[in-house]
């Protein structure tokens, strides 16, 4: 395989998440703490405890941890920033100015079904400055563990339901032979239909796992993976993830090499190996399949 020039290696990626202010950070970050403790409340309780599951129009299942939990997010926002958007999985959409909050509740629902642990909420905060919103902060926080990503363009950072909290940073990786690839289901499922490029990479990895849905992506920011993929996605689904890499010092695109939030498909990797995981995966836009 040719590999990317020493000029190319050194040209800075493109980066999808916006700058955020000294004043939004003072704002906003306590905010989504809040939020986060919020949908912790109600979807912890429900987890193992064998809640009801139904299935939405797309076939892919609910349950009232995933109602409850947005709804109880969504009265935060609309109680302290009432002229904010917001947009949902669950309740849909909600105009307003300037700033939107984009809620993926419970992001693994067929995790939180199956008693894993690896599902989590995914909280974005976007803002609009003339050309249309773009992610300035996002969270991948995960009840079971009580363990929360907050991240901006700027750093990621983690905090522990003890109270502690700390940088993170993605590891450095620069030969497939030696990375840890990550997808949220097995390549050949309907789930997620990565095809045989997807087959060609895991092939020459040297570990992987099924670990996905939003953890995948909080492991390669943690310094735990080297490549996340999926395929095909909803915007819910990719917002909060921007900022959260991209804070970590990782580089995100679509599967076409494009932006993410437009293509709504996930190539996350720690920087070095992108342009080869792309080389190997990356599906022209309109080839994508779909995903649940």
């Amino acid at each position: 395989m040719k590999r990317p020039s020493a000029a190319a290696r050194r040209s800075p990626a493109r980066r999808y998440s916006a700058p955020i202010t000294p004043a939004e950070r003072r704002e906003f970050i306590p905010f989504v703490h809040l939020l986060i403790g919020t949908a912790f409340g109600v979807i912890r309780p429900l987890f193992l405890q064998g809640v009801a599951v139904s299935a939405k129009a797309d076939d892919t299942p609910v349950t009232a941890a995933d109602r409850g939990a947005e709804a109880a997010m969504r009265r935060q926002i609309e109680r302290r920033y009432p002229g904010h958007g917001i947009v949902g999985e669950e309740y849909g959409e909600r105009a307003g100015r300037r700033y939107r909050w984009i809620l993926d509740p419970v992001d693994g629902t067929r995790a939180f079904i199956s008693h894993c642990f690896l599902f989590g909420t995914l909280i974005a905060l976007e803002r609009d400055d003339g050309a249309g919103f773009a992610p300035i902060l996002g969270a991948i926080a995960h009840p079971a563990a009580g363990l929360a990503l907050i991240g901006h363009r700027d750093g990621t950072r983690l905090y522990a339901a003890d109270g502690s909290e700390r940088a993170v940073r993605v590891r450095r990786c620069e030969r497939i032979a030696e990375a840890t690839v990550l997808a949220t289901a097995h390549w050949e499922t309907g789930e997620q239909r990565g095809g045989e490029a997807s087959a060609a990479l895991i092939r020459r990895s040297r570990l992987y796992r099924t670990w996905g849905d939003c953890f995948g992506y909080f492991a390669l920011a943690t310094g735990g993976a080297d490549v996340m993929l999926d395929p095909s996605l909803s915007y819910w689904d990719v917002a909060a993830i921007v900022p959260v890499v991209e804070g970590a010092g990782g580089r995100l695109t679509s599967w076409s090499g494009g932006n993410p939030l437009a293509d709504l498909s996930l190539i996350a990797t720690g920087g070095p190996l992108h342009e080869d995981v792309l080389r190997l995966v990356g599906t022209p836009p309109g080839r994508l399949g779909a995903g649940a």
